[in-house]
């Protein structure tokens, strides 16, 4: 648990310091959905992310914070590219990520795989849907799908 806190206030920091210096860098807050199946158990799901443009190119650098709110919960710090779609498709997005957690059933922390995409259904609020593979002996396939809020 010390773990989780210390990684998830290096994020907001590193946030902080990409808009103290002008950086296009954005805070955001997700809620939902959340699902695995090793262990098999449902429940909710908090991500913090918090992601910086790349100038002359249309993706974004960021990292997030998964905690799901389930017994035995557990946790994923990744680091992501997210494309901009844009135009064409309102918004939407794909992306990618790689990092570490403990997701597994034996709930030892390795390596982490991530994939999503989102859609903006109303100002500052986006519909995500993520998949999560911890690639470690005894890894689980996780699933979030829930409302992203930027702040």
């Amino acid at each position: 648990m010390k773990r989780l806190c210390l990684t998830i206030a290096l994020v907001l920091l590193a946030s902080a310091g990409g808009i103290a210096r002008g950086d296009a860098a954005q805070l955001s807050v997700a809620g939902g959905g959340y699902v695995s199946n090793s262990p098999s158990q449902t429940g909710g799901a908090v991500l913090v992310s918090s992601a910086a443009s790349v100038p002359t190119l249309p993706i974004e650098l960021q990292a997030t914070v998964l905690v799901p709110i389930v017994p035995g919960g557990g946790y994923a710090v990744t680091g992501e590219v997210r494309g901009l779609s844009g135009g064409g498709f309102g918004g939407a997005y794909v992306g990618a990520g790689i990092g570490i957690g403990n997701l597994s059933s034996t709930r030892q922390t390795g390596p982490v795989i991530t994939a999503f995409v989102g859609k903006p259904i109303a100002p500052f609020t986006t519909f995500e849907l993520r998949v999560y593979q911890g690639t470690q002996a005894g890894g689980s396939t996780a699933g979030f799908v829930g409302l992203r809020f930027s702040l």
